[in-house]
């Protein structure tokens, strides 16, 4: 099987907002409490430099630091709606312990471990220490449901405001002089559905009290930037915008899990989908994510215009395929060229979703998995550090890929799909010029396939690097036995020039990186 593609390097260029490579957590499961920050006994070693990060495991900063995040959102979610700040902040002995009010109710509570007790352990000046060693922007979810504004204009004090301020003097006496300049702030998440606490049936009504939280909390500090609760559904998402105003708006957030099945397999089922027609479905996922971004961005500009400064933040997307899948289930290979493919589609339209958050990182639909010896880094996590790390900052336009097509079925939310292309390419370059990193996934279950690659308007060296995740089946996974089976392996390619050709193994995901 023969493809062709086409690179034509010194076409027109679009930047990629680094914040696509973004992540997510929250009192979930084990997401926060025993994966992120060991509450119980662990047989790898815990930080001690720092006294907001002492019971953060080393190797899981080191994962995080690895998957590179601009952005990391917390504490929810469904989860923020409940969530106290000030329940969590001071010396750790007097902090407040609670209920997971949002997990522990029926039906959710009935999946094991969803709903940790919250100590409260891990709070603000944790989160926010944790970012900064990272290298990370936070993303704070205030109270919508369960709070009010002033608490939310106080969180936003203490992050941000100066020792002369009485919540700036509270965190400087809890051990933090500087603010910490928390940028993003999200008001509500997923308010429009019954599964949260405070759930708004009225648009308006929701725009109204968000603009009652938006006032004060810019009052605060007027260079935050403010994150709308949007939706799938148009009504929704332009009777918010024209209630809120452009002013008190910088994104509409949108989620999306895929395949999501609503029905009985996808309550009770406890297996992953091994099936030739699941996984060509789920090889034509990313097309859900490119329909939901020109969606919510018609919504937008359908209120505001086409120069409006208000952008998407996808702050929430994974791969769901069964209620117990939420909790400590491991991914496989075939996960991983989902989630890549997702990921490149967040290339080609950064300029209308500049932000997009993995949920939830750790444990929870987890990219990384814990256990008390250390950690199962999935194919999902490798096909997104690959892709963040490998990837230049400008999308070449000038691409022509012909390839072969596949069929898939429907199956939960991912549409049926006529004519998608077994081969997936973005071709990215960085400012200068000289670098060229060309991303190929072959998504056919069985087969490899032969590329001819032409480039023109770059003349690279003889030697280049290529960097590939594969193995030998798409349902593979690592696991407690093998945990590196399947990682990213690369390799030296030399004799290179402006045409090519590369054996791309089934089910694989390739980047090759040249150099001017």
């Amino acid at each position: 099987m023969k493809s062709l593609i086409k690179v034509k390097a010194n076409s027109s260029k679009r930047p990629i907002d680094p914040m696509i490579y973004s992540a997510f957590i929250e009192h979930l499961g084990e997401c926060i409490h025993n994966g992120l920050w060991a509450y119980d006994p662990v047989n790898v070693p815990l930080l001690e430099d720092n006294p907001f990060l002492i019971r953060v495991r080393r190797d899981v900063l080191e994962a995080l630091k690895n998957l590179k995040p601009t952005v990391i959102r917390a504490f929810g979610g469904c989860y923020s709606d409940v969530y106290h700040w000030k329940d969590a902040i001071g010396s750790r002995d007097s902090r407040k312990t609670v209920k997971n009010l949002q997990w522990n109710r029926f039906p959710m509570k009935l999946i094991k471990r969803i709903s940790p007790i919250i100590e409260n352990q891990f709070g603000t000046d944790e989160f926010l220490t944790l970012c900064e060693a990272v290298n990370a922007e936070p993303y704070l979810n205030i109270n919508y449901s369960t709070g009010t504004p002033q608490e939310a204009a106080e969180w936003v004090e203490y992050c941000n405001g100066s020792i002369n301020s009485e919540f700036g003097a509270l965190r400087a006496k809890y051990g933090r002089k500087e603010p910490y300049n928390v940028k993003f702030w999200g008001i509500a998440n997923e308010i429009w559905g019954p599964q949260e606490i405070g759930h708004e049936k009225d648009p308006e009504a929701y725009g109204k009290k968000y603009v009652s939280f938006a006032k004060v909390m810019r009052k605060k500090d007027p260079n935050i930037k403010l994150v709308a609760v949007g939706w799938w559904k148009s009504n929704w998402n332009r009777a918010v915008l024209n209630s809120i105003g452009e002013k008190w708006v910088d994104y509409l957030s949108i989620h999306h899990y895929v395949p999501l099945p609503f029905n009985i397999k996808f309550l009770i089922g406890k297996k992953h989908p091994h099936k030739k027609k699941n996984y060509y479905s789920l090889m034509s996922a990313h097309l859900g994510i490119k329909k939901a971004i020109n969606k919510a961005w018609e919504d937008i500009i359908s209120v505001f215009g086409s120069d409006t400064h208000v952008r998407i933040a996808f702050d929430e997307w994974g791969i769901w395929y069964k209620v117990w899948d939420m909790i400590k289930t491991n991914y496989n290979l075939q996960d991983g060229l989902c989630a890549a493919l997702n990921l490149m589609e967040f290339q080609r339209l950064s300029e209308k979703s500049p932000m997009a958050n993995i949920s939830e990182t750790i444990n929870v639909f987890g990219a990384i998995q814990t256990d008390p010896d250390g950690l199962i880094l999935t194919p999902i996590y490798h096909a997104l550090k690959m892709l963040a790390e490998h990837s230049q900052r400008n999308l070449i336009e000038g691409l022509v890929v012909d390839c072969g097509t596949f069929k898939s079925k429907k199956y939960g939310q991912i549409r049926e799909s006529l004519n998608t292309p077994l081969i997936e390419c973005n071709v990215t370059i960085n400012d200068e010029g000289n670098a060229l990193s060309i991303v190929i996934i072959n998504k056919h279950l069985e087969q490899s396939i032969d590329i001819d690659l032409e480039i023109t308007g770059f003349s690279p060296i003889k030697t280049g690097q290529l960097i590939r995740l594969n193995s030998d089946s798409p349902f593979d996974y690592n696991t407690l036995k093998d945990r590196n089976r399947i990682r990213p392996v690369e390799t030296k390619i030399e004799n290179l020039g402006p045409k090519l050709i590369l054996e791309l193994p089934a089910h694989s995901i390739n980047i090759l990186k040249l150099n001017a």
